[in-house]
């Protein structure tokens, strides 16, 4: 019996805004979308052995969701079990964890927190990606700038805001190419 190969995309938070995008644009490109989200049973802090488990199959990984240092956690746990892997992941970080794009107006804790753990992880990709090279497994880091997303309702108003959908291009540009991709840092232009 021949079994056709199923291309399989792992996608941790995948029910609202960049992830949904991701999602919607891998299901159009034919791809078994597997979506891991509190929605269904998939806590980002709390499931990661879980989560490491269910990607197995899936050589495409986006880790969006963001929930502390879950992502940093998440992406050490890929790469302890799959380094040796062919699996190309995505992780969505922030403009936010760097100098150039941190709000320093924004006094809030929990923003301060999250532009501590962004910056925290956009460090450990970049010296994972130099460990990575002699392995099959690669890492990218799609670093976006204000998105209109359900976190930045009523947030950064004056700026322009990109789309979801503007973002999963990104994802799906590190996947596709033949490049090698170490972070892409997207903008919306002002007009």
């Amino acid at each position: 019996m021949n079994q056709e190969k199923t291309n399989k995309i792992a996608i941790i938070g995948h029910t609202r805004g960049i992830g949904k995008a991701v999602a919607d644009l891998y299901r159009s490109k034919g791809y078994d979308v597997i979506g891991m989200s509190r929605s269904n049973g998939y806590s980002i802090s709390a499931d990661q052995e879980k989560i490491v488990d269910k990607i197995k199959d899936c050589e495409l990984v986006v880790i969006n969701a963001h929930a502390g240092r879950s992502q940093l956690g998440l992406l050490k746990n890929i790469y302890g079990r799959y380094h040796d892997d062919k699996k190309k992941v995505v992780v969505i970080t922030s403009t936010s964890g760097t100098t150039e794009g941190k709000d320093e107006d924004l006094a809030d804790e929990s923003y301060q927190q999250y532009c501590a753990d962004k910056r925290e992880l956009i460090g450990y990709i970049k010296e994972l990606q130099q460990d990575l090279l002699p392995w099959s497994m690669s890492v990218y880091d799609v670093c976006p700038d204000v998105v209109d997303t359900d976190m930045t309702k009523g947030m950064w108003n004056t700026l322009p805001k990109l789309e979801p959908r503007e973002v999963a291009q990104a994802v799906s540009y590190c996947f596709e190419s033949t490049f090698n991709i170490n972070r892409i840092v997207i903008q919306k232009n002002a007009h």
